[in-house]
């Protein structure tokens, strides 16, 4: 099969991905990349499927396991996430544990806090464009709404919230070449180090926070959570937790100055503001897909895949088959059923995806009240410049005259 199907780095490929999946959903729907070494996984059913079966497609190789820009990637630097590079049944046993601290009843607990820092940055950002200031949806919104509902939740004072913002945008996947290696490579140290510290002070001095609870657990459990599984699931849930619901706002935002006659229908009837962000996760999810290795020499639909064969499951393109959703390239406000797959699927399913989903309803709460009175110019943005994610990285905003 021509290469050419599958052209991931180009530009016109990176900017506008779409019809490359479709492409490869009619021709190739299971493509092996010569040029790239991998699999491209593009159909609903084959990447449900996948994403279903841990013993034979494992998540041990990372989120990004078959891209390598250079030399060393960014799970090199930020090290081993336990649980989503576990599979069944260690990350049984660890998921098992974290859900004793990481509970709906906590998630629900913050919504009061998030809404009144969704506000408060939206309020920065208006006074800050009326004083003629430039902002940017990204920088002034979407990127510190997470990054502080995050460090509440597991607890990390306020006082490291520069620290925080420098960590998420160095060791973020889609952080590129704004940071050199040995930066990205300072901030695992500093984070690593900072968080460890952390993690003793609460054991001595709990508090009603999350890693105070696992903590707690840690002890409670005569070592089942070990030192470094703690620190590590303190970083997954600050680099996951803040870089996919970053990206999910910004997306969104850009679908609805497109169409807006659905700001109409939100601002009239904000109860239709999850139903959005259900349909903006299938239509612009943060995250076009993952990686799995391949387990054991295998055949599936005629192709044979063989053990540590690298998959790209494209959960972006399984979300646009036209063999599952009707109309897949509408952004349809009202689609029912929406069985989107951007939150993953099996034992992989996301752990913080209620969280990620209270985020973004409040977040646009706000902004449909906020957007009519500016104009995005995603022409002079920056995208996330890897195709693992989908997202933004600069996406200035002006006021309307």
């Amino acid at each position: 099969m021509a290469t050419e199907l599958f052209p991931m780095l180009d530009p016109d490929y990176i900017d506008n991905p779409e019809p490359y999946w479709q492409q490869l959903r009619e021709k190739a729907p299971l493509y092996w990349s010569e040029e790239f070494n991998f699999w491209v996984v593009t159909r609903y059913e084959d990447v449900d499927n996948f994403a279903k079966r841990p013993e034979d497609f494992s998540s041990s190789s990372g989120p990004g396991g078959g891209l390598r820009a250079d030399n060393t990637s960014a799970e090199d630097v930020v090290g081993f996430l336990p649980m989503i590079q576990n599979d069944p049944p260690e990350h049984t046993r660890l998921r098992s544990i974290f859900s004793k601290s990481f509970t709906s009843r906590r998630i629900a607990q913050l919504e009061s806090e998030i809404r009144e820092l969704a506000a408060q940055l939206m309020a920065d950002l208006q006074s800050k464009s009326s004083a003629g200031k430039a902002v940017d949806l990204y920088k002034d919104f979407a990127s510190p709404l997470p990054v502080a509902v995050i460090a509440k939740l597991l607890g990390i004072p306020l006082d490291y919230y520069d620290r925080l913002k420098f960590w998420n945008e160095a060791l973020g996947i889609g952080a590129g070449e704004s940071y050199t290696e040995k930066q990205r490579f300072n901030a695992t140290t500093e984070m690593n180090d900072t968080l460890y510290e952390i993690i003793e002070e609460k054991r001595f001095n709990p508090a009603d926070d999350l890693i105070s609870s696992l903590v707690k657990l840690a002890d409670e459990d005569g070592g089942q959570l070990k030192p470094n599984e703690l620190l590590g699931f303190s970083k997954l849930l600050w680099i996951a937790g803040n870089e996919t619901t970053t990206n999910l706002i910004t997306n969104a935002a850009v679908v609805l100055q497109e169409q807006p006659e659905i700001i109409e229908k939100l601002q009239n009837d904000k109860t239709l503001v999850p139903q959005f962000v259900e349909e903006a996760l299938r239509y612009v999810g943060p995250v076009n897909g993952l990686f799995r290795r391949v387990t054991r020499d295998l055949e599936y639909k005629g192709k044979k895949f063989k053990k540590n064969d690298n998959v790209w499951i494209m959960f972006a393109s399984a979300n646009r088959d036209e063999r599952h959703f009707e109309s897949p390239e509408s952004f349809i406000l009202e689609r029912s059923p929406n069985d989107h797959l951007s939150l993953g699927k099996g034992v992989h399913f996301c752990m913080g995806a209620a969280l990620a989903r209270l985020e973004a309803q409040i977040a646009f709460e706000c902004l449909v009240d906020v957007l009519p009175g500016f104009q995005l110019k995603p022409e002079e943005g920056l995208h996330i410049p890897v195709p693992v994610l989908r997202g933004w990285l600069k996406l200035p905003m002006i006021r309307k005259k």
